[in-house]
């Protein structure tokens, strides 16, 4: 799932704290991971990279953006600036790469909007 981390991972160590939580409380973990938090520029733009290298790395054709949590530790403007940081990644990887097929499953694909 694109938009998670493991607290096991390189990232996380380096940037616990691009993980959604409340300061001074233990993040919340769902199937061990924590969700990204794409609210935040510097996050987004660091998928963006990452992304683009796997994509440019291999020939790939189809991605399944697969979604299954509901994160608890966000409030009713950090939820919207989190989907602005979604469309802006979104957007990017779909046009640096027009030929790719993004499928979107996450919520039986209803998450995102066609606009």
């Amino acid at each position: 799932e694109p938009e998670m981390i493991s607290p096991d991972s390189n990232l996380y160590r380096a940037h616990p704290d691009w993980c959604i939580h409340i300061d001074g409380r233990s993040r919340t973990l769902g199937r061990n991971q924590c969700v990204l938090d794409l609210s935040r520029g510097e996050v987004v733009s660091y998928l963006e990279e990452v992304f683009t290298g796997v994509f440019r790395s291999a020939a790939i054709s189809y991605v399944k953006w697969d979604y299954n949590r509901c994160p608890t530790e966000v409030n009713q403007y950090s939820s919207h600036a989190y989907m602005l940081g979604l469309y802006r990644l979104l957007e990017t990887l779909t046009a640096r790469f027009p030929d790719v097929l993004f499928e979107s499953c996450s919520g039986g694909g209803g998450r995102f909007d066609p606009g």
